[in-house]
């Protein structure tokens, strides 16, 4: 039996999906056209944060705050040993540190007292800069938030919620998407929310942050299209 149907899912979708489409060529605005607005604007709302940046991937949706918040060489990023490739890749094409951490075995998640004790080991050894968390909202079911926070705050790192596989969930009445500094998501099409093809979204409430990953979406451009 396949979880996901994407013929079937298609089919039940298919006029307003070929409309949407036929607006697209028709207006001939293909890159960053109005429904990029259009769903910016949506995703923020349900996510419940002021800033959703649509990028190419889920990917480079956790990859794009790394990069706007300067991790690089000497850089320790925790994350669960439970996940996807990408959560650990993109920090190590920045020249960052992945460091794991196991998880609760009762929800799959990072493990909030095993990620303090991993963060406390690397602060003794004093080889590396403890700067930022990455929790895992594994199969729709969110990670510790708060306790990650407080661990995070203690030692000042940001948050980097990885809510590819956990979009549209809720923690303490709030949206996976709305949590931490910043929230990477996923549009490949077996995820929550997918799309045919395969997109991304960062969702923030900081508003210089959304600011600078506007930028970064396209190559460090300003304000102006030629700046």
């Amino acid at each position: 039996m396949p979880f996901v149907d994407l013929k079937a899912q298609f089919k039940a979708l298919e006029c307003e999906i070929r409309a949407r489409i036929d607006d697209v060529l028709n207006h001939g605005t293909f890159i960053m056209g109005p429904e990029v607005d259009e769903l910016e604007k949506a995703l923020a709302e349900f996510g419940q944060v002021k800033h959703a940046i649509t990028c190419s991937s889920g990917t480079d949706a956790l990859l794009m705050p790394l990069m706007a918040w300067g991790i690089g060489p000497g850089d320790a990023v925790f994350t669960t040993t439970f996940t996807f490739i990408a959560t650990a890749e993109v920090v190590r094409l920045l020249g960052a540190t992945p460091v794991f951490v196991d998880i609760d075995e009762r929800t799959f998640n990072i493990d909030p007292a095993k990620l303090e004790e991993a963060v406390q080991k690397v602060v003794e050894d004093g080889k590396l800069r403890p700067r930022c968390v990455v929790p895992v909202d594994l199969f729709g079911l969110a990670a510790d938030h708060a306790t990650i926070a407080d661990i995070a705050r203690r030692y000042e790192m940001k948050v980097l919620d990885d809510a590819a596989q956990g979009f549209g969930g809720l923690y303490q009445n709030q949206r996976l998407g709305g949590l931490g500094d910043a929230c990477g998501t996923s549009f490949f099409p077996a995820k929550p929310l997918g799309c045919y093809g395969d997109g991304g979204a960062i969702l923030t409430n900081d508003d210089d942050l959304a600011d600078h990953l506007k930028s970064v979406r396209v190559h460090g451009k300003g304000s102006d299209k030629y700046d």
